[in-house]
């Protein structure tokens, strides 16, 4: 049996040990079964298998012809989408039909990705609040999998935009509350694949966004300084041009010297050129051009 399938298959769809095993069995068992090859029985192995998308025979040690991957448009969607690339990101969504979705965990990244576009895009809609709760009331009821946690963020957006903020304080506490828990904990972070790895960091800017609109700025700079670090540690530089940004609005409504806040401007005039990000780069130019003429 080719253990080593199912943990890749695990973690490429983003489960943590905890949350593959949930209603299932004990994490000591999952454990087990990972780290020392004691296979548990067959009625959970083959729960594990369904919730993994994959089949018992797919385990077998001659089955070693790697299994196409069966959402490549989604996860360029994705990729527009961590990019604020929304126009290729709308584009390449509009590929998708729901129905030919054959799976829960595809069938998720879809809604995420249609109410996360149309909530960054003002293009707010009667349907946006249900993209996110057909993931939350409907495909993922035990809010098991990280599609939960996204569609929190993508609420808490949401609310914050429409200033309703007691309904967005609801949402963004269990996004901080993931976040505390996932980042600080044992997990390790190496094993994430890019896409789920740039998922975290996106939660925090948003949570950093949201923190400075509420005036918590000390927070707000943690969370920018918790962003930076990830980046860092992953030379993933997508999220710079709005981490400095933000970073260098946080200052100036802090008071900051103009030589701060221009040093931040520059920055993310930088990143965003870097990255091919023009909306930070107007947004960066702009207040840089209200500064001088201060």
């Amino acid at each position: 049996m080719d253990i080593r399938k199912f943990v890749q298959q695990r973690k490429r769809m983003g489960f943590s040990q905890a949350e593959l095993c949930a209603g299932i069995c004990t994490q000591s068992t999952l454990s087990k079964f990972e780290n020392k090859g004691r296979v548990p029985s067959v009625k959970i192995l083959e729960q594990l298998c369904q919730r993994l998308e994959m089949s018992l025979g797919e385990l077998s040690e001659q089955n070693v012809a790697p299994q196409p991957h069966r959402r490549t448009v989604l996860d360029q969607a994705e990729h527009y989408l961590l990019g604020e690339q929304f126009p290729l990101a709308i584009k390449t969504l509009n590929q998708v039909r729901e129905r030919q979705l054959t799976t829960a965990k595809a069938r998720m990244q879809y809604y995420y990705l249609k109410g996360m576009i149309d909530t960054l895009t003002s293009n707010q809609t009667a349907t946006t609040m249900f993209n996110f709760t057909q993931i939350l009331d409907k495909l993922d009821e035990e809010h098991q999998t990280v599609f939960s946690q996204l569609a929190y963020l993508g609420c808490g957006i949401l609310y914050a935009r429409k200033n309703r903020l007691g309904n967005a304080e609801f949402f963004f506490t269990k996004v901080v509350n993931y976040l505390e828990r996932t980042i600080t904990a044992p997990l390790n972070l190496a094993d994430l694949t890019n896409t789920q790895y740039a998922r975290l960091v996106m939660m925090c800017y948003y949570v950093a966004e949201y923190q400075a609109l509420r005036k918590r700025l000390p927070d707000s700079n943690r969370t920018l300084a918790r962003v930076s670090r990830l980046c860092a540690a992953r030379y993933l530089t997508v999220f710079m041009p709005r981490v400095k940004l933000l970073a260098a609005n946080n200052a100036m409504r802090a008071g900051a010297t103009s030589e701060t806040v221009g040093n931040l401007l520059s920055a993310a005039l930088v990143f965003a050129r870097f990255n091919g990000n023009s909306v930070v780069e107007l947004q960066a130019a702009a207040l840089k051009k209200q500064l001088t003429d201060l």
